[in-house]
């Protein structure tokens, strides 16, 4: 579920791991390890070389998007999460060790995207090395996966030391707008929500007392800067992330405070997934109608094994991998570089009524589960070939498409959409078994009020899968 409050998306969520999404059997060891001194840790942290495979196929994602988003004017920047356990070793039980995989796995992805051309903040280091590691205040919460307010604060400080020392990104911050934020502190430390490992212990285990913390609230110095029309510029800076990112853990208003820039948050729970929460924000209005100059994209190190297709997931959140990176790649473009393939509307369906078609355009009344909207394609759509139009679809929120033709198996693809009476951008690719559909139904579903208008066909840039 989507919820805005205060500038930022929050998709609600449970809290659990890709690892452990399909749930824990009653042989399985809980998902909480306990710890000295009253720390707790998440199992799922844990890994070794056997998850290389899934873990590159993450990373040559990221870089493959990285080139997308950067053809398209957009600096993007990744920000792992280091792990808990490495940060806080000394706390680990006796019987749990971080073996020289586990101890070098963070510099080893970060130097693979780097040597792509992905931008990368390292966390790992700033926070081994941080004097506030060993503080009253730790970088992560003793109870909680997350961190704590002193951790989001020196994320944020890392970032911004990483901006200023990068030309590209500094050039791509220059260019939004300047906020005033200030910050203040509470007087006294209060119980903390951060106890999501509690929840995971084993039976019989023992109780811990909520943690207390400093309370932190960061606010704008003045109002915001608004036009004659009250409306705001576009804050040009985007934060999309986990759960890590969420309104309550505060890392979006320490960036805020420490960029002095207004920042759109959007935050995915694990059980959705990095994924998800991307392509999520892509194909929204945020996106489409102002799309940032620097986009921070906050992963998990522990997720980087779960890539779109990883299988330990609801089966609603997985994605084949290259279609995954089809979908994004044609949310991006902003532009359509035209495909060789053209479309024609069909007379049938809504198609067939002339009240309903004005010019190569359908816009109608409400609508049924069984109308539908045809387009016929002169040759079959290529893997590259994507279709974009502008959509209507008043009460319905999924629009779905049903592709076929000769030699190919038809198959549907649902489309998730705003579903309120204005047109919004609809772009998507339309994969195959075989050598390409030549139609495509449209069908918008229970609407009360369904239109599509000015559909092309596009092509994604040749070296997309490259």
């Amino acid at each position: 579920m989507k919820n805005y409050r205060g500038g930022k998306w929050v998709w609600a969520a449970v809290f659990t791991s890709v690892v452990g999404a399909t749930g824990v059997h009653a042989a399985d060891p809980a998902p909480a390890i306990v710890g000295k001194n009253e720390w707790l840790f998440y199992r799922y942290e844990l890994s070794d070389a056997s998850d290389q495979a899934k873990t590159g196929e993450s990373l040559s994602l990221i870089q493959r998007f990285n080139r997308v988003l950067s053809a398209n004017g957009i600096n993007m920047a990744v920000v792992m999460v280091p792990l808990k356990m490495r940060v806080y070793a000394e706390h680990l039980p006796d019987e749990v060790k971080i073996d020289g995989f586990l101890g070098s796995n963070y510099d080893r992805m970060r130097k693979g995207l780097q040597t792509a051309g992905v931008n990368v903040i390292d966390l790992n280091t700033a926070f081994l090395n941080s004097p506030k590691r060993s503080g009253e205040s730790p970088l992560f919460f003793r109870l909680d996966t997350h961190w704590t307010p002193t951790g989001a604060m020196v994320a944020a400080e890392t970032i911004k030391a990483s901006i200023e020392v990068n030309a590209a990104l500094k050039t791509a911050l220059a260019a939004t707008p300047e906020e005033g934020y200030k910050i203040v502190y509470g007087k006294r430390p209060r119980p903390s929500r951060g106890r999501d490992l509690v929840e995971q212990l084993p039976p019989n285990s023992p109780t811990f007392a909520p943690e207390q913390v400093i309370q932190v609230n960061v606010s704008r110095s003045q109002p915001p800067k608004e036009d004659l029309l009250g409306n705001r510029a576009p804050a040009g800076l985007t934060l999309v992330g986990s759960s890590y990112s969420s309104e309550w853990t505060g890392f979006s208003n320490a960036l805020r405070y420490v960029l002095q820039r207004d920042v759109l948050g959007v935050s995915v729970g694990a059980d959705q997934g990095s994924w998800v929460g991307m392509e999520s924000y892509l194909r929204d209005d945020s996106f489409q109608a102002k799309a940032p100059k620097l986009l921070l994209w906050e992963m998990p190190e522990r997720d980087m094994r779960a890539p779109p297709d990883y299988k330990f997931r609801e089966a609603r959140y997985v994605s084949n991998n290259t279609e995954w990176l089809l979908r994004a790649s044609a949310w991006v473009q902003a532009s359509c570089k035209p495909s060789s393939v053209t479309a024609r509307l069909a007379n049938l369906g809504l198609g067939a009524n002339p009240v309903n078609v004005k010019g190569a355009d359908v816009v109608t009344g409400p609508t049924g589960d069984n109308d539908f909207v045809e387009f016929v394609f002169d040759k079959p759509m290529g893997q590259l070939d994507y279709l974009a139009a502008r959509t209507t679809t008043a009460g319905s929120k999924t629009v779905t498409l049903e592709g076929s033709g000769p030699g190919v198996t038809t198959r549907r693809f649902t489309i998730h959409v705003a579903g309120d009476d204005a047109a919004h951008a609809f772009r998507t690719p339309l994969p195959s078994n075989g050598n390409g559909f030549t139609k495509v139904r449209v069908f918008p579903g229970k609407s009360n009020g369904f239109s599509i208008l000015g559909l092309q066909v596009c092509r994604q840039p040749e070296d997309l899968l490259q």
